[in-house]
């Protein structure tokens, strides 16, 4: 892998040598026979099997949003792009990645709990090729983001890393195998993924230059390939952009749609027959971010250190790498996006080479990299400091408390006395606002658990209003079908049913838009639990908790209700400061609990 690559020329099916078409020959005369005695549809299934092109091997879906760089041999490799949800260079999305899904005798899950994160990124649409930018702009677009400010974002493979890519760059002479071509590359260790990263690099650099990020006020610096980070992975598994906070924060995947599951999006052991092998790329359906196989098929490197999850936060010892993902042979709950495992550099036997294990690349840029950019991040860190209320220490009064001891002068000490007096009101300001933020943190989490109890009462009463029109309908049937109903009575009949079976699909509709509702409501309550843990002392939010709670006063309906949410408020807050995973609250205790609701007697 130490060579320098150069450009090779895209294979060449058409023009082989003839000994090299015998397979393809061999596989025309069996075809041939297949279709004097099997469906066309057999023809079709063993030309799928043998026959993969240089497109199957590098971007077999193509859409418009993808961002494609050219590889050595004719071969190319497909990006999207994922948008940070903020503004500014030094915008970031905060979120709570991990899992804290178990299972039965698996101990490592006890270091891997979901953690508070940051995710950011350095590139913006200036950033991109200018022939680019307008794909990437659509792409920003459908997802609701406005186009105004300077977006971050990165770029990350749309597909595992294939054996045909990986040969186009380390190997001389073009190989092209189709029996391996369009699967994902595997066996191969961190080590030599990072060469390859690298080798890949100088060849675009030397043949196209031009397709790669810039700083149009620096020149020479230039977008870099590389892993992607552990964060830059999840949150592009999860959705990205495209997948609210809420939802990222709450699901275990990403929002599936009415039918779908697991096998859809990924090649997994699902407790049947294990899986001998990875599939070709791209044969699931994408992510909402437009990328494949994030769960299953082959697990993924990271360029990520693995630290443990140790409350709310990873600690601070770095071990091996972090391999995401799952793969072929992974069982359901480790094909979860926030899924990690811990992967060593090296064995005994030297560098780890799991034939499970693969890659896919991510494309960013420097931080700094001009005097553009590292102004405008100085202009926005000034904007930060001067918004932070960080809690304040009572170290500065102890130190003038010791300086007054030694003032040498009545001047001396009566400034002094001065700086103490501006301190001490500057310590209350900012701890009376500290207060203020938890207590208004208390109340957010009571009005989410609101608005979660008031939707499931919008479910309720759909969910009897549909059986009541379920009701009326059979007895309309009933009464069509009886032979004493008059043609008249009939014509009344049909008007009823037409008009109960509206009413009935209504219902039908209000039911699955309060499931959607619950769905990122509660993703919403569960974000506030975490922030609640991360931003606020113990003792602080418990204080402002018995605060609030108490505060709730008044028989009226209003009142009742809030105290109700306020209690379980502050039963859920207790529970997740005590080590409660906020998605192991029960759902039962979100809701209303069920009321027997008899539905009005059908009259025809």
């Amino acid at each position: 892998m130490s060579r320098t690559p150069r450009p090779c020329p895209p294979p060449a099916a058409a023009t082989a040598p003839a000994a090299s078409r015998a397979p393809a020959l061999a596989l025309a005369a069996l075809c041939a026979l297949c279709s004097l005695a099997a469906p066309q549809a057999l023809e079709a299934q063993i030309r799928a099997a043998s026959e993969v092109t240089p497109q199957d091997a590098s971007n077999p879906k193509p859409e418009d949003g993808d961002f494609v760089l050219p590889l050595p041999c004719g071969l190319s490799m497909a990006f999207r792009p994922v948008f940070i949800p903020e503004t500014g260079y030094l915008g970031e999305l905060r979120g709570f990645f991990g899992s804290d899904e178990t299972a039965p005798g698996d101990q490592a899950q006890s270091i891997n709990h979901k953690h508070s994160v940051h995710i950011g990124a350095t590139l913006t649409v200036g950033n991109l090729p200018a022939d680019y930018r307008p794909k990437a702009q659509a792409v920003m677009q459908a997802a609701g983001l406005p186009a105004e400010g300077a977006r971050p974002l990165y770029l990350i493979a749309k597909y595992e890393t294939t054996q045909a890519q990986w040969d186009a760059v380390v190997k001389e002479g073009c190989p092209f195998d189709p029996k391996t071509a369009a699967l994902p590359v595997r066996g191969v260790s961190w080590y030599q993924v990072q060469a390859f990263s690298a080798m890949l690099m100088d060849w675009l650099l030397v043949n196209s230059p031009e397709s790669l990020p810039f700083m149009e006020d620096a020149p020479n610096t230039v977008g870099l390939l590389r892993l992607p980070t552990e964060n830059e992975w999840e949150y592009a598994a999860r959705g990205g952009h495209a997948v609210s906070v809420e939802t990222i924060n709450s699901e275990k995947f990403f929002p599936f749609k009415q039918g779908e599951g697991y096998q859809d999006f990924a090649h997994f052991y699902d407790g049947a027959t294990p899986n001998t092998a990875p599939e070709r790329i791209g044969r699931r359906k994408p992510n909402p971010a437009g990328l494949y196989d994030t769960a299953g098929n082959v697990s993924e490197m990271t360029q990520d250190v693995f630290k443990i999850a140790v409350g709310n936060r990873l600690h601070g010892a770095a071990g091996g790498f972090v391999q995401k993902g799952g793969s072929y042979n992974s069982p359901s709950h480790q094909v979860e996006p926030g899924a990690r495992e811990e992967m060593p550099y090296f064995t005994k036997s030297g560098m780890q080479r799991s034939p499970e294990l693969g890659f896919r690349l991510a494309l960013s840029i420097m931080n700094g990299g001009s005097q553009e950019r590292l102004r405008q991040i100085s202009e926005e860190l000034g904007a930060a400091a001067k918004t932070d209320t960080t809690l304040v220490a009572d170290d500065p009064l102890k130190t003038v408390d010791a300086l007054l001891k030694e003032a040498e002068n009545e001047a001396e000490k009566q400034a002094l006395g001065q700086l103490k007096d501006t301190l001490v009101g500057y310590n209350i300001s900012v701890n009376e606002q500290r207060k203020e933020a938890a207590r208004n943190q208390v109340w957010s989490l009571i009005y989410a658990l609101e608005g979660l109890r008031f939707n499931s009462q919008r479910m309720m009463v759909a969910a009897s209003q549909r059986l009541a029109d379920i009701n009326i309908l059979k007895q309309v049937d009933r009464a069509l079908e009886s032979g004493e109903t008059t043609d008249k009575e009939k014509a009344a009949l049909r008007k009823r049913q037409e008009e109960r079976t509206q009413t009935r699909d209504a219902a039908q509709k209000a039911i699955e838009d309060s499931e959607d509702s619950y769905k990122v409501m509660r993703g919403r309550y569960e974000t506030l639990l975490l922030q609640t843990k991360a931003d606020f002392p113990k003792e602080l939010i418990l204080d402002q908790l018995d605060y609030v709670t108490q505060s709730i006063r008044g028989e009226d309906y209003f009142n009742r209700e809030l105290r109700l949410s306020g209690g379980i408020v502050d039963r859920h807050v207790k529970a997740v400061l005590g080590g409660t995973a906020p998605s192991k609250i029960d759902r039962k205790d979100l809701e209303i609990k069920p009321v027997s609701v008899t539905p009005p007697k059908p009259t025809v």
